[in-house]
């Protein structure tokens, strides 16, 4: 590839920007040139791409605004795509790729009307609004899971994964066997009360029979109450806000209680563990729930209903998890897909 210029175009959550840092990282060490595309929310998750970044400014408040700010982009975005060589806003990108969100369209757009290849990711097993709109004139389509909901089967749709930040940690695992079971808890910003009440009070009463060990990623403001209610009942543990080690924390836990988000799901994979998966009930298109049934269906995780009742709910999937751990991990091994990052590049290759 003579031009070696990629924009990767993203909407602000952590869903949509994670695979494509990670994506960006190994590009560069390709002595790819990256431009990110994302809006001001997505910044704070692109490390040194910061520093390379187009902010798009994509108002969702109302549905006209949302179409007139998105036409408005589109128009800015041809207008960088088209500069001259020379020009402070010189882009013109060999390729672009989105991986959705609002942001992504712009650039995705902008890419397919100048007739700029386009490859689309779609992280999570329902297809999101963006993604669905670009797939249409995309040149590829690369999907997370098997069977996307809302994406036809074609000869441009590649299944290959969702890229993850410790993809180079998968191979070869040992499971060390704790004395202490050993539970990860994360919940994201999305609901996090549930993660902060119900599953704390559900750790607590499985404590009475169990020795637990508890690392808990929660909402600032909860830290201290998550705390004294493990402090209570004797249960070892670290609660924080933010874990920078979410690799060991991984490979030290037993078990897993989180969302279903793509990025989660595909760690929770890569690692092999038994994961108690919540749903974000309100996540669009109904996304979390999708991912997390894809588990569930090749018996790889427990699902519960956040509006169930959760402290029955947890205490059943403890027990079935703990009869049924090596199970799991063997079917969790079997749905790996390796080199997902190291692929993903091998197509950008050949479609260049």
């Amino acid at each position: 590839m003579k031009n070696k210029k990629i924009i990767i175009a993203a909407g602000g959550t952590g869903g949509h920007v994670f695979p494509a840092v990670c994506l960006a990282k190994e590009l560069e060490k390709k002595n790819y040139s990256i431009i990110f595309a994302t809006d001001k929310r997505g910044l704070k998750y692109l490390g040194n791409f910061q520093n390379n970044a187009i902010i798009q400014k994509i108002d969702t408040s109302s549905r006209l605004k949302l179409y007139f700010s998105l036409i408005v982009n589109i128009i800015l975005s041809m207008f960088h795509m088209r500069s001259k060589r020379g020009e402070a806003k010189h882009l013109k990108p060999k390729l672009v790729i989105g991986f959705g969100g609002y942001p992504s369209v712009p650039f995705g757009l902008a890419a397919q009307l100048l007739k700029t290849k386009t490859i689309i990711h779609e992280q999570n097993a329902v297809i999101g609004k963006a993604n669905k709109l670009l797939s249409k004139m995309a040149s590829l389509v690369i999907t997370s899971f098997p069977k996307t909901k809302g994406i036809m089967e074609s000869n441009k749709v590649i299944h290959l994964g969702n890229p993850t930040r410790f993809e180079n940690q998968y191979q070869n695992l040992t499971h060390s066997e704790n004395s202490i079971l050993t539970i990860l808890i994360f919940g994201g910003s999305q609901g996090a009360r549930v993660f902060s009440n119900e599953v704390v009070q559900a750790i607590c009463n499985l404590s009475k029979t169990i020795k637990l060990r508890v690392f808990h990623q929660g909402r600032c403001e909860d830290i201290d109450t998550i705390k004294s209610q493990y402090n209570a009942f004797g249960i070892e543990n670290t609660v924080s806000d933010f874990f920078n080690n979410m690799d060991e924390l991984y490979k030290n836990s037993d078990i897993v209680i989180s969302r279903s988000g793509a990025s989660s799901i595909f760690e929770i994979i890569g690692f092999a563990k038994p994961a108690i998966l919540i749903p974000y009930t309100k996540s669009i298109n109904g996304d979390q729930l999708a991912n997390a049934k894809y588990l569930k269906s090749h018996n790889a995780a427990i699902v519960i209903n956040e509006n169930s009742d959760l402290k029955l709910e947890l205490s059943m999937a403890f027990s079935i998890i703990l009869k049924e751990k090596a199970l799991i991990q063997d079917n969790l091994k079997k749905l790996h897909v390796p080199n997902i990052t190291k692929k993903f590049i091998e197509v950008i290759e050949k479609l260049s």
